[in-house]
């Protein structure tokens, strides 16, 4: 008689989970107590990686999944395999999303088991304020994920007009924001988008 065949485990070593979430989607969510600095789960497990001029990687943009990394390279994650790549957006998020070498959720602030594994991801937009609303439920919740920039900002950023003091405030609350969840580097995009849209404005 053979010796019985080992059941399934029942528990995982595994530090997160994927799983449908209250935001949207599937999400992560911790299985374990991660504390600030630790590195959650890797972006994405499974890659391709493409030259930053590539035109596959340009396209592959649109899914809104990709990361440029280290100023050479775009991540597309397998959408097969999941991984980090499935945080959902907060507002006010406990985990960040580091894009050099093959692509990290790293932790915030303290993660406790149960709970999802949320980023911010920043994204800069122009001409569209209302592409991207935000179901994150934080009571920080700005109400939409994207920081918009129009045609008028543009034009009117630097000058002493009532819309150049306008977008001047609000850029400054977004920074300020920015730096209290330890964002700052969305600076960098805002100021390229900025300086590409008033490029092509003339």
């Amino acid at each position: 008689m053979s010796p019985p065949k080992p059941g399934k485990a029942r528990f995982s070593l595994a530090p997160v989970q994927f799983r449908d979430s209250p935001i949207e989607g599937r999400g992560v969510f911790a299985r374990k107590r991660f504390a600030p600095g630790d590195v959650v789960t890797a972006y994405a497990p499974q890659q391709r990686r493409l030259s930053i001029d590539d035109p596959a990687a340009t396209a592959a943009a649109d899914t809104k999944l990709t990361l440029v990394s280290e100023d050479a390279w775009v991540i597309v994650p397998d959408t097969q395999v999941p991984g980090g790549w499935l945080c959902n957006h907060s507002c006010s998020p406990n985990a960040a999303i580091y894009s050099d070498g093959a692509g990290r959720i790293q932790c915030l602030r303290a993660i406790n088991p149960g709970q999802e594994v949320t980023i911010f991801y920043g994204w800069v937009t122009l001409n569209d304020a209302t592409r991207d609303p935000c179901r994150c439920g934080a009571p920080s919740c700005r109400g939409f994920i994207n920081f918009d920039i129009t045609d008028d900002d543009a034009r009117q950023c630097e000058s002493d007009t009532p819309q150049g003091q306008a977008f001047r405030e609000r850029f400054q609350a977004y920074a300020d924001y920015l730096v209290s969840i330890s964002q700052e580097q969305v600076l960098d995009s805002i100021a390229a988008k900025l300086g590409r849209l008033r490029a092509k404005l003339g």
